[in-house]
């Protein structure tokens, strides 16, 4: 084991290590309605024009356009969506259209659509009493998506949004990334395994539920491993059994280097560290590393601690180690309303909220910091760094505040 008195990783040490370590993605071909929170594995190219021909945005009336202010136009047609109208009309002529419906230039020599509540109609008969500029209320072809365009770039991670525009060009199937299988287990014998009746002294597993969850919401598999008592024999069966299985191995507690844990020890024994204890506040019991050439991660076992570790460094190595080729942190930066000293040369997170006062917004934290806070992290929006070259924060600086949603996306 190595001394406790070693120094400690700085976080953005612990970024490179973690930014170098590579797997080999394996490739699957899915359905495009399963592929929500997958990353491409291939550019997508659109095979078509969006829209494949000019089509009205309005529900109105086509013809030719004259520089005439008022005309009184013969109805001889409509054009539906699915079902256009196919002719050619003389300058003297009208159809109806619907929202959607093609105006296909090849066929016919429509170039103007009135809206149908700017037209006076009769029988057989619309009225334009006024100037059109060509092309009003006319989508044109190709506007949106052109023909053998990229839409998007190997990496992608897929969104819901995204399912939309790939929908609209045809696509059915996507070449992706396979997702990391996550295997995440608990460490503590003073963990209830009992959902429903623990024992005396026991607590409730909050970790393993949260980081399942968050794991699953940026696009891992998970496999629930259960709880490691703090003993030798059983962190070592249960680990060595599970490795096989998994393309990550996740623990939370068991990492302090105290007597009874059992988590660091095995990985100190039969894996490859990295770096074991960082220069941040919560979470200095972080560990990283190897085994079977498989990164594992030991996350400490305070709850806030172990999630708050999991937004600020877990997030952006799974992104990474999963094919994504954007993931950067979308961060705000505000002034804050308070005053904090800190250790110069740590990096602290504090969980906060946003506010907003006279137009502008600020920054507020809550009121503990303790890594046992457990509403810290659900009476919050997001995290505040507070950067380690700093032993002094005073209200009005500007601190970087991330919301979870956004880096969960």
């Amino acid at each position: 084991m190595p001394k406790c008195k070693e120094k400690l990783t700085s976080f953005k040490k612990a970024q490179r290590i973690m930014s170098k370590f590579k797997v080999k993605n394996e490739i699957e071909i899915i359905k495009l309605e399963n592929s929500e929170n997958s990353v491409l594995a291939e550019n997508i190219f659109a095979p078509i024009n969006i829209p494949e021909y000019d089509n009205s945005a309005v529900d109105g009336y086509g013809f030719i356009n004259k520089k005439v202010k008022k005309r009184k136009l013969n109805l001889v047609g409509e054009s539906k969506p699915g079902k256009p109208f196919l002719k050619k009309i003389n300058e003297n002529q009208v159809i109806k259209v619907f929202t959607g419906a093609y105006i296909i230039n090849e066929n016919t020599n429509i170039d103007t659509v009135c809206m149908e509540e700017e037209c006076k109609i009769f029988k057989k008969e619309v009225l334009i009493d006024r100037n059109y500029k060509t092309g009003s209320n006319i989508r044109k072809k190709a506007e949106d998506i052109k023909k053998n365009s990229k839409i998007f770039s190997k990496g992608r991670k897929i969104r819901p949004l995204d399912l939309a525009q790939l929908s609209s060009i045809g696509i059915r199937k996507l070449k992706v990334y396979k997702k990391l299988k996550v295997g995440i287990f608990s460490s503590g014998s003073e963990l209830s395994s009992n959902k429903n009746n623990k024992k005396k002294y026991e607590i409730y597993d909050s970790n393993k539920l949260a980081l399942c969850s968050l794991f699953k919401r940026i696009g891992c598999e998970i496999i629930d491993l259960g709880i490691i008592k703090d003993n030798k024999d059983d962190t070592k069966n249960k680990i060595s059994k599970k490795l096989s299985s998994i393309d990550v191995l996740v623990t939370s507690g068991g990492v302090s280097k105290s007597k009874t844990d059992e988590i660091g020890k095995f990985f100190y024994e039969n894996g490859k560290i990295l770096f074991w204890r960082l220069s941040i506040k919560p979470g200095r019991p972080f560990i990283f590393g190897e085994i079977r050439n498989k990164p594992f991660i030991g996350l400490p076992g305070n709850p806030v601690a172990a999630i708050v570790t999991f937004f600020m460094i877990v997030i952006n190595f799974i992104k990474n180690l999963s094919g994504e080729n954007n993931v950067d942190f979308v961060e705000r930066i505000l002034p804050c309303n308070f005053n904090v000293e800190k250790k110069i040369g740590r990096t602290e997170w504090i969980r906060g909220n946003m506010f907003k006062k006279d137009n502008s917004f600020y920054l507020e934290r809550f009121k503990s910091t303790g890594s046992g806070i457990i509403s810290s992290l659900s009476q919050s929006q997001g995290i505040i760094e507070l950067d380690e070259e700093n032993d002094y924060v005073k209200k009005g600086s500007l601190l970087k505040f991330y919301k979870y949603e956004d880096m969960l996306n």
